[in-house]
């Protein structure tokens, strides 16, 4: 969706982007993707922070391999990497499944390899209301611009020989406490998280945190292990 129609669909607020204007960059944002409002959302709210961003998304049959740019055609890490070797960041939505509850999918470990090999901060991004304002089924967001929000996490430093599936864990981890936020507010989004109980997803049901984040541990005798809900 173009910027201008997004500003015009829905009323969009950001959260967290102290974490980035802090820092230097480039950034690889990791955000999840429950609407066709995410993209321009998030490019919207880095506008002056990270002009120069190139936005991919993960290709389900192919994942890290098929990494898809709608602009330029990259299609490799390798790539990737170079970008952001040059000083341009990347928005990657790295859902491999995208539930039809808006709730968060499976996860592809790419995003946590490439912070691994290249030591570019990750920055968790969560995308709040953009399900309900804008679910697939429908071709225009409900009237009334409902409210949406982009938050930003604290950048997350993985550097090499770190496990994909531990920083995998920790991007979820935080995309998952965003979405918490929005339901039980920040404070309430802390106590659920410190106390690994239950955390709602977007649509108001619950979502099982303890489930969550046990799918991030690695099994023995394996190397890796995709992170899902």
């Amino acid at each position: 969706m173009p910027r201008l129609a997004m500003r015009l669909a829905v009323t969009p607020s950001v959260h967290g982007l102290e974490y980035v204007t802090e820092a230097k960059g480039p950034f690889i944002f990791v955000a999840n993707h429950p609407s066709a409002l995410d993209e321009a959302l998030v490019r919207d709210a880095l506008a002056d922070v990270a002009p120069r961003l190139v936005s991919v998304a993960v290709d389900p049959r192919r994942g890290i391999r098929g990494l898809l740019d709608r602009a330029l055609s990259l299609r490799s890490a390798t790539r990737l990497a170079a970008l952001l070797a040059s000083g341009t960041s990347v928005l990657l939505f790295a859902e491999r499944t995208h539930p039809d509850d808006g709730t968060l999918g499976e996860f592809d470990l790419g995003a946590a390899a490439l912070g691994i090999r290249t030591g570019v901060p990750i920055v968790p991004v969560t995308l709040q209301g953009t399900f309900r304002a804008l679910p697939p089924w429908r071709t225009s967001a409900l009237p009334g611009r409902p409210r949406v929000a982009v938050v930003f996490a604290r950048p997350i430093h993985a550097g090499r020989g770190a496990e994909l599936s531990a920083v995998t864990g920790s991007i979820v981890k935080a995309i998952t406490a965003g979405l918490a936020e929005e339901t039980l507010g920040w404070y309430g989004a802390l106590r659920s998280q410190a106390d690994q109980t239950e955390l709602p997803r977007e649509d108001g049901a619950a979502a099982d945190w303890r489930r969550v984040w046990q799918a991030t541990a690695t099994p023995a005798g394996h190397a890796r292990r995709r992170v899902w809900r």
